[in-house]
């Protein structure tokens, strides 16, 4: 990923009027880029892309090179990845207790159960107890996962973004929740199934620039089972992948996707 940081006189670092504070101000600009990524990843955002010079300041221009501005993104996340992955955690197990009470009176279904077709969905597709159980604690994870994700890192993440796959230029682009409820309601299945949807993007606060993904798994009958990444079927744009391929070359991760499971928490 190419991230480019300028830092603008009276947004990340304070005005020099002097050379001695021209200095001081080149001295610490890295430390107050980061105080002001932590408090706001949209900052980062916003000061991500073209040079820009404030007017009537020649000399206030302060421009940190690609790989620097990465590390130090990465950094941050870094320092907020165990609250934030803990609060993930929470909400996968909450996700889970609350559903299986709710549908199951608390206790676990069998593989039979599982296994078992409930109902169709909206263009007649079999709909399985687990792929019925599963959507629910999606639901209840993610709605647990917005205020706390909201507190831990305001600006810098989003849910279920979904990304769709352009074949006459070869590129992804973010799609708008207009155009994904058109999809989904009268769109066709092969540009559902090529589309990439995390549960959750950690980005700079622009949702293009993404940092890392993690997705919500839920086992329905045993509990113990660690729950693979999804393949997808050979062909374009996936050519076979997995989620996790797909995530970290298609999003231009900088760090690799995590699975977030109940009772067995983060996996790598």
């Amino acid at each position: 990923m190419r991230l480019w940081l300028v830092v603008v006189c009276g947004v990340l670092v304070g005005c020099a009027g002097t050379q001695e504070r021209r200095g001081q101000a080149e001295g610490y600009r890295l430390d107050s880029a980061s105080a002001g990524c932590r408090q706001s990843p949209t900052a980062c955002a916003a000061a991500t892309g073209k040079e820009a010079v404030t007017p009537g300041m020649k000399a206030a221009k302060v421009v940190a090179t690609a790989a620097a501005v990465a590390a130090e993104v990465l950094r941050l996340f870094e320092e907020q990845r165990g609250p934030l992955e803990k609060a993930l955690e929470e909400c996968a197990d909450l996700a889970r207790s609350k559903v299986l009470l709710e549908q199951f009176s608390g206790r676990v279904p069998t593989a039979e159960q599982c296994r078992a077709e409930v109902e169709r969905d909206a263009k007649g597709r079999p709909v399985t107890l687990a792929m019925k159980l599963g959507t629910e604690m999606h639901k209840v994870a993610l709605e647990c996962a917005q205020p706390k994700l909201a507190k831990l890192r305001p600006g810098g993440f989003s849910l279920e973004p979904r990304y769709l796959y352009d074949p006459t230029t070869g590129k992804w682009s973010l799609t708008s929740r207009e155009k994904e409820q058109s999809l989904l309601t009268d769109g066709p299945l092969s540009e559902l199934k090529s589309s990439l949807v995390p549960d959750i993007v950690i980005h700079t606060g622009d949702p293009r620039r993404a940092l890392t993904a993690y997705d919500f798994k839920f086992p329905c009958a045993d509990i113990t089972r660690i729950v693979p990444w999804t393949d997808y079927p050979p062909g374009p744009p996936h050519f076979g992948r997995t989620q996790e391929k797909a995530y970290l070359k298609e999003l231009e991760l900088t760090a690799s996707p995590v699975r977030i499971q109940p009772r067995l928490g983060v996996i790598r």
